[in-house]
């Protein structure tokens, strides 16, 4: 039986949730609780990459994205628990001019952080990744601190370092709504009961909008479907070669057991009102769009000839949330205190996490963020995008593009 009450209640155990619990206890928070409808990481965080990409022109990204990649370096040794990263390094592939000048303001950035990235051959880029035949014009950046971690293994290792630290997780509590009280949360309704709560932190993945819609808040977040399939084994294909993020294609490819996962971008994008769903729906239960994936494996397939035979022997469908300007969303909506939105992923949940659950660890404490919260309030889109139409059609624009406009 769940607590009736907690400090601080957490709603939703994917990766972005978890990490909030963990560095609320960091924080000095206590009395916390996670709760979930289904087991830890269960929805999308699993279907998930897991790419982590710091490297950014934007300076604000660049700060945000040094705190991941050096979280996911040093994870055991600051939470107590090993993950499983491999630090392999990325390769960025630009076809095109304008493309290749934001390849050169990476490398710039690079070298004002005093990192060491370079621009490789063609045939560089072969002997790391010997199944990618690189167009001859194209220009190929080598980022060695990228790499990719098994997605739903840093969900858990939070969860746990959070339960190490005192925070009660409840799974299989579905949290059905918000107690609001003079403009404050003050507690969650559940199936099983209410909890109260002097502070609530909202990371319920794609079900984020429709749990604002019930209190009356026009949250800017939807889910947008995402696809990717993992191939069986291929020749040529090595334990620790590079991931390749093709920009113009919007593909990412990298290696999987001894095959190759491949996803992208811009392949017909769809966002979902979640109350179309019935109640029992899983993200697991995704219908798939089988026309995306043709179109995804025939792009993939110019860049990795291997890829037209191979045996695929998994899909993979998530929904990650996305915001009109793709970044995340990570504040108290104005007016109302005691409630922490923490949504709008932007694909890159996985990647994103530590700062995030950081920053919603600050809001709730009080503290001073160590980031600007402005960039990422949930109020910052002011009267634009507040029809489910007008929302819809930009979140998926920018999802349509991902690697040319944000990532």
């Amino acid at each position: 039986m769940s607590p009736k009450s907690a400090n601080v209640v957490v709603i939703g155990g994917g990766v972005l949730g978890t990490s909030a619990a963990f560095h609320l206890a960091e924080a000095g928070q206590d009395d916390v609780l996670l709760i979930d409808r289904g087991p830890i990481a269960s929805a999308t965080t699993p279907q998930a990459a897991g790419q982590t990409g710091y490297l950014n022109v934007d300076r604000f990204a660049r700060k945000f994205g040094m705190y991941c990649i050096e979280f996911f370096e040093n994870f055991e040794q600051r939470t107590g628990h090993a993950i499983d990263f491999r630090q392999c390094g990325s390769l960025r592939v630009a076809l095109t001019e304008p493309f290749q000048a934001d390849l050169e303001a990476r490398h710039k950035a690079a070298q004002q952080l005093g990192h060491a990235v370079e621009f490789l051959s063609r045939s560089q880029a072969q002997e790391l990744v010997p199944t990618f035949d690189p167009p001859e014009d194209c220009r190929i950046l080598l980022i060695p601190r990228d790499g990719y971690v098994e997605p739903k293994s840093v969900a858990v290792a939070f969860a746990a370092a959070a339960k190490d630290r005192g925070v009660a997780i409840e799974t299989r509590v579905e949290a059905t709504g918000l107690q609001i009280n003079g403009g404050c949360v003050t507690g969650v309704a559940t199936r099983q009961g209410t909890i109260q709560a002097r502070s609530v932190v909202l990371a319920a993945g794609a079900w984020t909008r429709q749990f604002g819609q019930r209190i009356g808040l026009n949250l800017r977040t939807v889910p947008v479907r995402h696809q990717a399939f993992v191939t069986g084994p291929l020749a040529g294909v090595l334990p620790r070669q590079p991931i390749v993020r093709i920009t113009e294609p919007q593909i990412y490819v990298r290696q999987e057991a001894a095959g190759l996962l491949v996803g992208g971008y811009g392949y017909r994008p769809l966002s979902f009102d979640m109350d179309e769903f019935d109640a029992t729906f899983e993200i697991r239960s995704l219908a798939a769009d089988p026309v995306y994936y043709q179109q995804l494996h025939a792009a993939a397939t110019t860049f990795f000839p291997s890829l037209g035979d191979a045996v695929v022997i998994q899909e993979r469908r998530g929904l990650p949330t996305i915001s009109p300007d793709g970044r995340l969303i990570i504040s108290e909506p104005g007016g109302l205190r005691g409630l922490v939105v923490l949504s709008a992923c932007g694909v890159g949940g996985i990647d994103r996490s530590p700062g995030a659950g950081r920053l919603a660890a600050e809001i709730v404490s009080g503290g001073q963020p160590w980031i600007d919260p402005a960039v990422l309030s949930a109020d910052r889109f002011g009267d634009q995008y507040a029809t489910d139409g007008s929302l819809r059609a930009r979140c998926e624009e920018i999802y349509a593009h991902h690697y040319h406009e944000v990532y």
